[in-house]
């Protein structure tokens, strides 16, 4: 699917920067945090580097990052950077960057609570990031251009993420979230809690690609 199916004004490419800009600085700053407070636990700094690229909140960020910069390059971008700016991808961005605020409101707000710079940063990443994400997302994708098969792309990053965390999980013996938490729970439990998460991801995904498909394809401006 050709890259420049996308609304590319420059209207749209300044949000994206701003967007990126967001979500970057909060990642960085976030990184420092986590490093620095896993160094002074005597942990050291790589592992501090692990368990902070161990959330899905901060890979999805990431993800997002990649994209909005995409975005914000234009077409002039390289072909590298023209691959995050797919239509498929910037729905998998906005579908995966949408359930972190969900999961992180219902499930985990309850038991997390920063303080000081990292308060900033998390409502950076779990408040603001997502609904600015997904308007991009909806003002940035066309009507028409999404297949069905879309959905699977947006899937495909929660499914190798579920796959990465239990496999970290069974070399390191941590996971990043109580409802993953083999240690805790049992293999059963996490399993369980794995599938029902990944039917929120089908039917989100599918409900993404519906919206664009409610009407003729129109030409990118």
């Amino acid at each position: 699917m050709p890259a420049e199916t996308i609304r590319t004004d420059p209207t749209l490419r300044r949000f994206a920067a701003a967007l990126a800009v967001l979500g970057w600085t909060a990642l960085v700053l976030q990184a420092w945090i986590s490093v620095n407070r896993h160094i002074a636990l005597g942990n050291g700094a790589a592992y501090g580097v692990m368990m902070y690229t161990g959330y899905f909140t901060i890979l999805t960020n990431a993800f997002c990052a990649m994209v909005a910069t995409s975005l914000a390059l234009g077409p002039q971008a390289s072909a590298n950077w023209r691959w995050w700016r797919r239509p498929e991808m910037i729905t998998a961005a906005a579908v995966s960057i949408l359930l972190v605020g969900v999961v992180y409101h219902l499930l985990l707000r309850a038991i997390h609570h920063p303080t000081g710079l990292e308060y900033a940063c998390n409502i950076a990443l779990h408040y603001l990031v997502p609904p600015l994400f997904v308007l991009l997302w909806w003002l940035v994708v066309p009507r028409g251009i999404l297949q069905w098969r879309d959905a699977a792309v947006a899937f495909a990053f929660p499914a190798a993420y579920a796959v990465y965390v239990f496999a970290r999980g069974e070399m390191a013996g941590v996971y990043p979230y109580p409802f993953f938490d083999v240690l805790k729970i049992g293999y059963g439990a996490a399993l369980r809690n794995a599938a029902g998460l990944s039917v929120a991801f089908i039917i989100v995904g599918f409900g993404f690609v519906a919206l664009k498909r409610s009407a003729p394809r129109r030409d990118a401006a």
